[in-house]
């Protein structure tokens, strides 16, 4: 059986607390970043960001009405996420006169036991101008809105 030497446990036990500093000042760094600034209302993009802050915060009547048909919706499924929020971030925006597809980052992280686990996906917002405002017509399924005979009520 071979043991290590006092100088290499101290190394050791300098690297362990050096890699763990960095992890948590990394956190805190991420934690302490600022929202993004808030996109003009009336863009399809807007629409989205304010979609995702309402479904986030579980402000179902403000939601609703950024959504084609919306009064009549629910959350479809309200724990997909397993309680997670995901972070969603642009990616990329193609807009005619009368329709848009906005490409959303959903970034999603969770401790569970001794790691943080994280994962991210991509997926697209579609938007129809009606009377002159964007309303969102499909949703990423992690953050749909489904009437009662879509959820099979």
């Amino acid at each position: 059986m071979t043991s290590i030497s006092v100088p290499a446990k101290g190394a050791l036990i300098a690297l362990a607390t050096i890699s763990v500093g960095l992890i948590i000042a990394a956190l805190i760094v991420v934690s302490l970043r600022p929202a993004p600034p808030l996109r003009d209302a009336d863009t399809p993009a807007g629409v989205v960001q304010r979609y995702v802050l309402a479904f986030q915060s579980s402000d179902l009547s403000a939601a609703q009405k950024l959504v084609e048909d919306g009064g009549d919706k629910q959350v479809c499924d309200p724990y997909s996420s397993g309680g997670e929020t995901a972070q969603v971030s642009l990616v990329r925006e193609a807009t005619t006169e009368q329709t848009s597809t906005i490409t959303v980052s959903m970034a999603y992280g969770s401790e569970g036991g001794l790691f943080f686990e994280s994962y991210e996906s991509q997926d697209v917002f579609e938007l129809k101008k009606v009377n002159g405002t964007w309303l969102i017509t499909a949703t990423p399924w992690q953050m749909g809105l489904c009437t009662a005979e879509e959820m099979g009520l």
